[in-house]
Parts: structure tokens; C-alpha cells; sequence
């Protein structure tokens, strides 16, 4: 509630909120998937008075109140808001290790001709919206969102993404992790080494490499003993290591001459069996000091944003986020393209992200990086019982097992003197019930 509260008290500054919808939109869209709500018409069978409280009133919500809110937010004012939103004091003045990488949201719609883009979830290129995010790879946090219609892809958006982190983030060395869609084309690759000469030395980049056939052949003509053979864990314990050799080379850009060629540090991971080898090259722009494992190191650490991607849409219900063609569009074949509800979605789902993150850092115990179900399942939606006085709105949880780690939480939370402006500006006080004693052995 802490943090929505904040955000309220930004997207008031934000909003023109000619209709007075704001302030339940915007708590409803947090709070649903907070308690599991996964689309808004099942607000239609919700009557619990406590979500009521939560999202701003006194009875529960209507999807179609809500819905409308979404439909026609201007994307100029939710940029805004994303911005002042934006976690940037995490990298701020510090070096930063950020992933950069699409999550496609496949549309189902046979009468709008949307573009298409490839989901990788189906295999295919159809019908979809993406959104592209910026995540801290160290804190584990999402930092910045675009959305975008289905046919950009990450190679479009890479150098636009990196500046904004530059100027707004404004870390003191920047370095950027990109999957193979940001070097798709030689061109995409040069535009991206042209940034980081521009921005030298403040800024490198990593990017995985297309695997084309007529590269593959040259780097796996390397010879033998160019490769260092490295012996990692197995997957479970007791299993045998896994054996990676790594060497470094040089690729010439089509186009390009032999001094302008990129560093490339090629992974051949060896598998047992009839299976053939797997071969992860990437291009790199880190200096030489830094070495091929070390390259590879920092680049597995991407994994964390596919995570992340994951708990978003199992947890999150991101794929659920309102379409950014417009419905009501005259000509279907090409309908107008309205991306303001889709990215304030998909922003306020990454900020309840970071705040279910940092919620799990200051429960007591061992809950960190426990994902939003895990923190659901446990703490959030749980029975207790509301007092309203005149002085203040009074919720008690009831006893459960496990409530200890709530309390430096919610010592915490009371401390800060939280109001509700909708329940007349009254403070927002949380208790725990004791357990009951016990009896018998």
C-alpha cells in the first residue's frame, strides 16, 4: 500500500483525469494481480469489502469503470509517469550490468489486421504487441518499459534504450546485455559499436550472435588449441561436469575491412551422446583485460531477466494487458494504434515487481527472490477483520503460521503513518492476532 500510495500521488500529477477514474484504475490494475485477479471481468463476482478498501472505495470496482480508465490513457502522460516512476537512483553514479530484451504478447484478433512479430512462446511470427524492458541484471529489478507494436523488433529499439538509460539513469559505467534479435543485421551490430565509441568509456555492450551458416563454419574451423577448456557443475548434484571451451576471434562485418572487426568470444559447450555440440558465440565490446569466461559470466546473468519475464506473466498476469489497437477504429484492416494502456500496464506490473522484491527483502527469514506467487500464497491473501473508527482504519490479520516475518514489516509500515484519502484521510494501522496458546503435549 506504501508504494501504491506513491504511485497515486505521482500519476495525480501526471493525469489530466477528466472523469475521476484515475484513482481506481490505477489501485484496481495494481492490487488485481496482487491478489491473484487475473482478468477484469471477474471483477463482476468480487465482493469482498477488503479489496473494496484497497482499491480506493467503499465497493468494489466495476471492470467497466476500470476498463475504460485503461482504454484511453494518452501515451505522452503515461511516459511521464513512467519516468518519475523509474527505479533510476539503483543505477545512479554506480556501475551497471542491464539486460535489455522484448516480451511478445501474442493477440488472438481475426477482424484487426495488427502487425505481426515472432513469439517465441508459439514458434511462429502472428499477431501480437511486445513490450521492451530494461532490467538491472544486480539488483534484479526492472528499470524503465516501451511498448510497441508487434512488427519493431530489439534491434530498432537497442540504441534508443541504452541512450535513455544513459541520460536518465546517468550510471557511472554502463554495460548492456543483448540477445541475438539486437544484431540481426551487420548494421544493427555497427549501429550499437558506434554508440559505444560515442559514449567511450562509460559504455560497453554484449550481444549473442546470429548463428548463420557461413560464420558457424568459420568459427568452428578455429583451431583445437585455440579453445580453453573449462570443467562447470553438472545440473543436479553428483552429476558430471559439464565441459565448455572457449576461444576469441575476430569478425569482419559485412561491408567492413579487417580494422574495423569485433571482438568475438566463442562458447562451444560439448555434449555427450549422439547430440551435437551447442555453439554460443557473442560480440563484445569489453576490453581485452576482461577475459572469454568472464564475458560469458557476465552474459549468463541475463537469465535473471528471463526470470523475471516469467514470474510477470505466471504471477503477474501480464499477457493480459489491454490491447494497444484501438477497437473502435473505422477501417479494421488498419486500426489505429493506441499504446498508452498497454505500457501503463505493463509498467505497473514491473513496479510490483520491485516492490513484492523488496517486500521479500524485509520480511524476516529466508524469502528473498521468492517470486510474487510464492509471496501471495503466503502472506497477502490471508482473512482478518477491519475496524473503521473515526480516527483511523484498523486491519487485523488473522493468526497463521509464519506471521513473525510480517513484523518488522508491518512495524515498519505503521511507523510511516500511511493515510487513505479516500476513507477521509485516515491512517492505515496493521496488527497481527497472537497465536492461542496451545494445550495439551
Amino acid at each position: 500500500m506504501g508504494h501504491a500510495l506513491d504511485w497515486l500521488a505521482v500519476a495525480e500529477g501526471c493525469f489530466a483525469d477528466e472523469f475521476g477514474t484515475l484513482r481506481r484504475g490505477l489501485l484496481t490494475s495494481v492490487f488485481a494481480p496482487v491478489i491473484g485477479l487475473e482478468r477484469m471481468f471477474h471483477l463482476d463476482e468480487m465482493e469482498d469489502m477488503g479489496f473494496a478498501v484497497l482499491t480506493g472505495g467503499r465497493r468494489c470496482p466495476s471492470r467497466h469503470t476500470v476498463g475504460g480508465w485503461r482504454r484511453h490513457l494518452p501515451w505522452y502522460e503515461v511516459d511521464a509517469f513512467c519516468r518519475q516512476t523509474s527505479p533510476w537512483d539503483l543505477i545512479a553514479g554506480e556501475p551497471a550490468l542491464v539486460s535489455y530484451d522484448e516480451h511478445a504478447i501474442p493477440r488472438w484478433t481475426h477482424k484487426f489486421h495488427i502487425k505481426k512479430g515472432y513469439v517465441t512462446t508459439r514458434n511462429k511470427y502472428m499477431r501480437c504487441e511486445k513490450l521492451f524492458y530494461g532490467y538491472d541484471l544486480l539488483n534484479k529489478r526492472y528499470l524503465s518499459v516501451r511498448a510497441t507494436r508487434g512488427n519493431v523488433g530489439l534491434q530498432q529499439m537497442a540504441v534508443p534504450l541504452l541512450r535513455q538509460t544513459l541520460h536518465h539513469g546517468k550510471p557511472d559505467y554502463l554495460h548492456g546485455i543483448f540477445d541475438a534479435g539486437a544484431g540481426k543485421s551487420d548494421a544493427g551490430v555497427r549501429a550499437l559499436w558506434d554508440l559505444v565509441e560515442e559514449e567511450n568509456p562509460r559504455l560497453d555492450v554484449t550481444i549473442r550472435a546470429c548463428r548463420y551458416p557461413h560464420r558457424v563454419k568459420l568459427w568452428k574451423g578455429l583451431p583445437a588449441e585455440q579453445f580453453e577448456t573449462h570443467l562447470e557443475d553438472g545440473p543436479y548434484v553428483g552429476a558430471p561436469g559439464k565441459e565448455i571451451r572457449l576461444a576469441e576471434t575476430t569478425t569482419v562485418l559485412k561491408g567492413e575491412t579487417a580494422e574495423q572487426a569485433v571482438r568475438t568470444v566463442i562458447c562451444r559447450e560439448v555434449v555427450r551422446g549422439p547430440k551435437k555440440d551447442r555453439w554460443h558465440p557473442m560480440y563484445t565490446t569489453a576490453l581485452d583485460t576482461i577475459g572469454s569466461d568472464e564475458v560469458l559470466s557476465l552474459f549468463r546473468k541475463r537469465q535473471r531477466h528471463e526470470q523475471g519475464y516469467r514470474v510477470e506473466v505466471h504471477d503477474a498476469f501480464i499477457d493480459c494487458a489491454p490491447c494497444g489497437y484501438d477497437k473502435d477504429s473505422p477501417a479494421p484492416l488498419r486500426p489505429r494504434w493506441q499504446r498508452g494502456g498497454l505500457q501503463m500496464v505493463g509498467w505497473l506490473v514491473a513496479l510490483l515487481y520491485n516492490a513484492v522484491a523488496d517486500l521479500a527483502v524485509a520480511l524476516a527469514g529466508d524469502f528473498a527472490d521468492c517470486h510474487i506467487r510464492t509471496i501471495r500464497r503466503t502472506f497477502f491473501n490471508r482473512p482478518g477483520t477491519m475496524y473503521l473508527t473515526p480516527e483511523a482504519l484498523i486491519v487485523c490479520l488473522d493468526p497463521f503460521c509464519g506471521q513473525e516475518a510480517l513484523i518488522p514489516v508491518i512495524d515498519e509500515f505503521n511507523a510511516q503513518q500511511h493515510r487513505l484519502p479516500w476513507l477521509q484521510n485516515r491512517p492505515l494501522v496493521l496488527s497481527l492476532t497472537p497465536h492461542p496458546h496451545r494445550r495439551g503435549p
